[in-house]
């Protein structure tokens, strides 16, 4: 998915021509952890942790300070891509600028998170069960069509290495909630699964 569904446009940005008292007091509105700098046409210019900004004097002007940002997002993007790079700068939040270079807002870990919960389906009622497969193509695909056939809508899948060589771990959740019904249909197609527990969801 694409950054511009996800990023946090209320952040608040600033100008080269504040000073560093004027973003200590938004810290504590806003507990802002990062300052973003913005030019005259508010194209992004720099940014800054808000910690370094404590031992300076009040009236110094964040433009001469700040940084030229190495790392930062547009809103075509995408939300794994501004993980990778939080990853890779230990940062909590990226700038997100227009194809003008003007700052529209941020994408942070919160943000990401958001996110996640959406493509994992964490925050639907549902089951979620976990299988260890083969690591080979159309392993998963006996899984799906079993559970398509009952008519059991899967809200989500992931994959991941499991611990054997040549296996791989899948996490499926779907919206049906009777998680005994599901273990039937599983067994009785000699699928073998390591758990299956019921979601309550937690975005309703």
């Amino acid at each position: 998915m694409q950054i511009d569904k996800w990023m946090n446009r209320t952040y608040p940005v600033f100008s080269e021509k504040d000073t560093v008292d004027n973003a200590i007091e938004n810290r504590k509105s806003f507990g802002i952890s990062t300052v973003i700098t913005v030019d005259s046409e508010g194209r992004l210019s720099g940014v800054v942790d808000i910690d370094d900004l404590t031992e300076l004097p009040s009236a110094t002007l964040l433009g001469e300070i700040v940084k030229e940002p190495v790392l930062y997002c547009t809103e075509t993007d995408f939300i794994e891509d501004a993980a990778l790079m939080l990853i890779e700068s230990h940062s909590y939040l990226l700038p997100v600028v227009d194809e003008d270079f003007v700052v529209t807002g941020i994408i942070g870990v919160f943000e990401i998170l958001e996110g996640l919960m959406e493509f994992t389906a964490m925050d639907r009622p549902g089951a979620r069960l976990s299988i260890v497969l083969t690591d080979k193509p159309g392993a998963l695909r006996d899984v799906v069509d079993f559970l398509a056939e009952k008519e059991i809508n899967i809200l989500s899948i992931i994959t991941a290495p499991a611990e054997i060589e040549g296996q791989k771990r899948v996490v499926i959740r779907t919206d049906e909630t009777d998680i005994q019904y599901i273990a039937e249909i599983l067994e009785e197609n000699g699928i073998s699964f390591e758990s299956i527990s019921e979601e309550e969801g937690f975005g309703v």
